[in-house]
């Protein structure tokens, strides 16, 4: 046995008397630490820009669920005229039922986008600060 083996084999020993349970690094553990601590390094190299695409990310719910409050305006605005101008008797009533349904579809996507965005804003906003603290 080589010296350093006995060592190993005498420190595990003491600490296994001491009460301390000793962890050994298997060959697949070494190669995932490997891999995670290179992983790491990529994201701290790139991490304003990581930060930058996340709050893109977050906007664009946010606009989504303001394209999806637009467009039920305007689905509303659309059925006020079929009521108006459009066609009498059942088609005109399937056709502003089916708008209506629709804008309503519309403004339910909008209110979970919306809601989708706060939550994350809540959830990233101490990132977001932390980055423009930085510069």
């Amino acid at each position: 046995m080589s010296t350093t083996g006995k060592a190993r084999e005498e420190l595990d020993e003491s600490l296994n008397h001491s009460g301390l349970i000793l962890i050994t690094m298997e060959s697949g553990d070494e190669s995932e630490v490997a891999e995670l601590s290179e992983i790491y390094d990529l994201l701290r190299n790139d991490a304003r820009t990581i930060v930058n695409d996340l709050r893109g990310g977050v906007k664009m719910w946010r606009e989504a669920a303001g394209a999806n409050v637009a467009a039920a305006g305007f689905i509303l605005i659309l059925a006020l005229t079929t009521w108006n101008y459009g066609p009498s008797g059942p088609e005109g009533t399937v056709l502003i039922g089916a708008q209506l349904v629709l804008a309503v579809v519309m403004m339910g996507f909008a209110v979970f986008g919306f809601r989708k965005y706060f939550v994350l804003v809540r959830r990233y906003q101490g990132l977001f600060k932390r980055v423009e603290q930085l510069g």
